[in-house]
Parts: C-alpha cells; sequence; structure tokens
C-alpha cells in the first residue's frame, strides 16, 4: 500500500545546497492561548519521514502532547484513510506515465523504477506522477537508514512522525482526527498538471541515475555552520548535495520554520503554492478553531490540560500566510518552546 504521508518529500527539497535565513523565534513547537480560550493548544512542525534521529527528537513534545485532548494531523492516518486516498493515485485513462513520455523516454526510466520499487514496477504506468515520486523518495529514505547504521546492525524502521505521532495517540486512548478530508489534501497534491508531473519526473531520474556513483559512495551529509558576527544570520552549506532525503532531516532538526518555509515558497509557481500551502493552511487553522472553541470535554476536565495538539508538515508553519501568523490574525497568542541541549522543555 502506498505510503501518502511521505508525499511531499521530493518535490520540496530535491535541490537544497545552500541557506540563509534568520533564525529568531524560528522554533517547531508553539503553544497556543488567548482569545477568550481557557485551556491551552499546541501547534507542532512535522517532517513527514521516519528516521530515527527525527524521531528521538520529537521525545520532546511527549509532555504537551499526551496531556492534550485531541492529537490532531493533516490527515488521520488511519487504514481508511489509506484506502480512500487510494483511488486518488490512480492517473486518467488518457493520461498514463507511458503516454505522457515519449517511448524512448518512459524505456530510459523504466531500469530505475523496476530496481527501486521492485514488483510494483509494472503498475506505475498508472499511477500519477506525483506518487510515484513520492514512493521513491520513501525508498531513498529506507536506504539512507540502511547507510546510518553498522552493515552488520539491521536499521529499525520507523514509521514517518506524522503517523508515529498518531499510533502515540491512540496508545493513550487520546481523540485522533484530521484538519483535512482525503479528498482536499489529494486535490491540493494534484493541483499541478499531470503532464508536468511526469516531466519532473523524468528529470528527477534522470538526475539520479547520472549522480548514483556519488549516491552510493555517500553515506553522511557534512554540514558546516558559519555565524556571522553581531547578527542573527546563519549561513548552512550541505557539502554533499546528493542526498536530498538527507539535507532534508537536517534542515528539519536545525528547527528553522523560516527557512523551511522560504525554500517551499522558492520552489514553487505561485498557483501552485496557494494550491499545496496556503489554501491548506486556511482550512487547518479553521479547523483547530473549532476544536479550541469547543474546549475540553466533562469527561477530560479532571485528566487533560489541552484542548488540541496538531501535528502538520513544518512547511506549513512560517511566512506571513502560514499558520502561525493566520492563528495570531485571527486572535491567538502563539509563544515558542524552546528545547535547550538536556532536552527539557523551556519558553
Amino acid at each position: 500500500m502506498f505510503n501518502y504521508s511521505s508525499y511531499f518529500i521530493g518535490l520540496v527539497f530535491s535541490a537544497l545546497f545552500i541557506f540563509t535565513s534568520t533564525s529568531a523565534k524560528a522554533q517547531l513547537l508553539w503553544e497556543i492561548s488567548g482569545n477568550n480560550i481557557k485551556q491551552k493548544s499546541y501547534l507542532f512542525g512535522t517532517v513527514h519521514v521516519g528516521d530515527e534521529r527525527v524521531i528521538d527528537y520529537a521525545s520532546n513534545i511527549y509532555p504537551y502532547m499526551d496531556n492534550s485532548q485531541t492529537v490532531a494531523g493533516e490527515l488521520d492516518l488511519n487504514f481508511m484513510t489509506s484506502i480512500t486516498a487510494f483511488a486518488y493515485i490512480m492517473s486518467p485513462k488518457d493520461s498514463t506515465l507511458s503516454k505522457l513520455l515519449t517511448k524512448e523516454e518512459y524505456q530510459e526510466i523504466k531500469p530505475y523504477l523496476s530496481e527501486n520499487i521492485g514488483s510494483l514496477a509494472p503498475f506505475l504506468d498508472m499511477v500519477r506522477p506525483v506518487f510515484i515520486m513520492a514512493m521513491l523518495q520513501e525508498k531513498e529514505q529506507e536506504k539512507l537508514a540502511e547507510s546510518l547504521h553498522d552493515e552488520n546492525a539491521e536499521a529499525e524502521k520507523y514509521p514517518a512522525l506524522d503517523m508515529y505521532l498518531q499510533n502515540r495517540a491512540r496508545e493513550n486512548e487520546q481523540n485522533v482526527i484530521g484538519l483535512e478530508t482525503v479528498k482536499e489534501q489529494m486535490t491540493a497534491l494534484s493541483s499541478t498538471p499531470i503532464d508536468k508531473q511526469a516531466r519532473e519526473l523524468y528529470d528527477y531520474i534522470i538526475q539520479k541515475n547520472k549522480t548514483k556513483e556519488q549516491i552510493q559512495d555517500s553515506t553522511k551529509v557534512e554540514i558546516d555552520v558559519v555565524s556571522i558576527e553581531e547578527s542573527d544570520t546563519t549561513l548552512v552549506e550541505l557539502k554533499n548535495s546528493a542526498n536530498p532525503m538527507e539535507t532534508l532531516i537536517l534542515l528539519y532538526l536545525s528547527e528553522n520554520i523560516e527557512l523551511l518555509h522560504e525554500q517551499i515558497s522558492n520552489e514553487f509557481e505561485e498557483e501552485s503554492y496557494q494550491s499545496l500551502i496556503v489554501r491548506r493552511n486556511i482550512v487547518m487553522v479553521q479547523r483547530m478553531e473549532e476544536q479550541m472553541k469547543k474546549g475540553l470535554s466533562k469527561e477530560n476536565k479532571k485528566s487533560k490540560k489541552n484542548i488540541i495538539f496538531a501535528a502538520v508538515g513544518a512547511g506549513h508553519l512560517g511566512g506571513k500566510e502560514g499558520m502561525i501568523n493566520l492563528l495570531k490574525d485571527a486572535g491567538y497568542t502563539l509563544t515558542p518552546i524552546f528545547f535547550n541541549d538536556k532536552n527539557k522543555i523551556e519558553k
């Protein structure tokens, strides 16, 4: 079954090399209060990958998440959601991959698909290219996890962070909801014209073939952070750009949501940015507000302190039209929660 939770990785972070941004208050966990709401809520930025470092980092948020009545993701990642999502990944009959590319181009990328997707490769002609890209990125994530472990040790496999957090919430018998419907998210994701999706997929695979030897030899991305005196600007240079998955993880662990947002906004044309980010932000904030205004239920008033803990992709938090600013514009007070070196939470 296609793991839709990793859908966004390759489309956004495939060409990250050098970043410059301010880092003030660029945190991933935010407390929401005020606006005549007695109890607090929280907004947390996730990354749609399963990596041991990311899972370890997320343990910092448990005191706040575990004490919330409701845990919300972009989607409620349950079995029925995956069944519903499956219907949206199929291409129209007149727009299969083999019809969108030339015969020569299609034959050129087939070996790469077979090597990386395996037994499902023959069925990919019927799948929208954007979802094929996501499958390939998930495979890249698995290879990265294996490369970071001893050759004789089997790498522990984790679900994407979003799924991991929702599984924890269910184990704690918390209410788990989605801030979007499957139809809303899949429609937004498929908003890029399908012929453009096919071209981006083809270019991605050709580039991967060109850098295959470099990727195979790369087991670690080195990172240099140069602080500029008398400035809050940090220059982050990724010396090895062959592995965008590792780049994404390192960027996420830097906790810089404004940097994440800046890169996302630069990657998309305006209409795609509006569909994939802005309109979805508005919907997700509206549904958070619905939960916050309801408050705690009678049965939870004694056992829970917080109303909702929303965990969404970190790229949705920053920027003028990000969820943080949208909540502020709606009258709420947002306070960043900082993690110190000892993994204790500080405001």
